[in-house]
């Protein structure tokens, strides 16, 4: 069972991506902000990181530069509705996200998304068509 660590400051928002992704058979945990995901990978190795840009403290890419040097085979996703995304982080950051999906996103495209990065770890579920 492919394991997905979900970070983001928004409880409704952690809290959506989280029931998606246990629907579709997937192991999840989440963070609420970037220090506590760092905390969880000490206990948790994921195959895949999904973090919001945006969020106090700690900015996504910022943590996803962190995941990379703690988790480097963990496939890093940023999540944000911002536009100017790159252009408040640093080039070194930008390095660090595998892929970046814009909110709002589609449940049916992100899942299959993550399913096709993960090269085939995560059957369907049963519920799937």
């Amino acid at each position: 069972m492919a394991k997905i660590l979900i970070v983001d400051d928004e409880v409704q928002v952690a809290s959506a991506l989280r029931r998606l992704f246990r629907r579709e058979g997937f192991a999840v945990e989440v963070a609420l902000n970037g220090e506590e995901a760092l905390q969880k990978l000490a206990t948790f190795d994921p195959d895949l990181v999904i973090s919001d840009f945006r969020m106090k403290g700690m900015n996504g890419a910022e943590l996803l530069e962190k995941v990379l040097r703690v988790a480097p085979r963990a496939v890093r996703i940023l999540l944000s509705g911002h536009a100017d995304l790159w252009s408040t982080s640093p080039t070194s950051s930008a390095q660090a996200v595998s892929h970046f999906i814009s909110k709002p996103w589609d449940d049916d495209h992100l899942v299959s998304r993550v399913r096709s990065l993960l090269g085939g770890q995560q059957e369907p579920s049963a519920s799937s068509p």
